[in-house]
């Protein structure tokens, strides 16, 4: 019960069963916002999805974005919500 936001490095590609298992009842928010990538330049295999956050339907996202501010292989995700 209640809102939920689950955010991670999944190590899953964007179209993983498994990643769909995680969605059902959920919004994923880089699906959503049709992300290219969650991968830095220093990932150098082709997979370009690790990284997601997805929320319940009663979560108000006011901002979700994929940072460009490169620390890692990974790009920070940024999430503002109510």
């Amino acid at each position: 019960e209640g809102k939920k936001i689950l955010c991670g490095d999944f190590n899953l590609d964007i179209n993983t069963q498994s990643l769909s298992i995680i969605e059902k009842g959920m919004r994923n928010l880089v699906k959503e916002n049709n992300v290219t990538s969650t991968r830095s330049h220093h990932y150098k295999k082709d997979t370009k999805f690790a990284d997601y956050i997805v929320v319940s339907k009663d979560v108000k996202v006011k901002r979700f974005e994929v940072l460009s501010d490169v620390v890692s292989d990974h790009l920070p995700l940024y999430l503002d919500f109510s």
